[in-house]
Parts: structure tokens; sequence; C-alpha cells
């Protein structure tokens, strides 16, 4: 049975060149029109950008992993503290125990 002329779904429009569709389709275009670089390339400049970076002195390194291990030692207290503080309390009402 053909479909009649009423019934058919209207024509899509084209989206408005400021909505994030038509956005999106412009960067896909442009990122699919890049030209490939060699994996040399690629590695000359990733050094050239290592040699930019600012590293951080022997001090500051240290300091900086100390309190994240002292931070990642009390977030584990903290932890295995509630989990003792619910197995006890809790325990007894889910497990019968």
């Amino acid at each position: 049975m053909a479909d009649s002329p009423d019934k058919r779904e209207p024509a899509k429009k084209a989206p408005a060149e400021n909505s994030p569709l038509a956005q999106a389709r412009k960067i896909a275009e442009q990122r699919a029109s890049r030209k490939s670089v060699s994996p040399q390339q690629f590695f000359q400049e990733a050094v050239v950008e290592l040699k930019k970076t600012t590293w951080p002195t022997k001090d500051v390194l240290i300091k900086s992993t100390t309190v994240v291990l002292a931070l990642v030692g009390a977030v584990a207290i903290w932890t295995g503290g509630l989990d003792l503080i619910f197995t006890k309390v809790l325990g007894p009402i889910f497990l019968g125990k």
C-alpha cells in the first residue's frame, strides 16, 4: 500500500550555521582534511614540547609525594574505620550474627 502524500515526513532542514550540530560538522570536516604526520615528525615535535616543560625541583617533588602518600594513608585508615564500624553495627542486622 502506497503512502499518501500528506503522510510523508517533512524534509529535514539544514542546521543553522551557529548550531552545535553545524559546528560539530565543521570541526569534523577540518579534522578529516588534515594531512597525516609521520611517526618521526611526531616524536621530534614531542621532544621539542617536552623541552619547554618546567619540571619540579627535587625538593618540590619530595614534598608533593609526601603529601600524596599521607593523604592516601589517611583515606585508607578512614575507609577501613568506616568498614569496621558498619560491619559491627550492620552485620548483626543483615547477617543475623
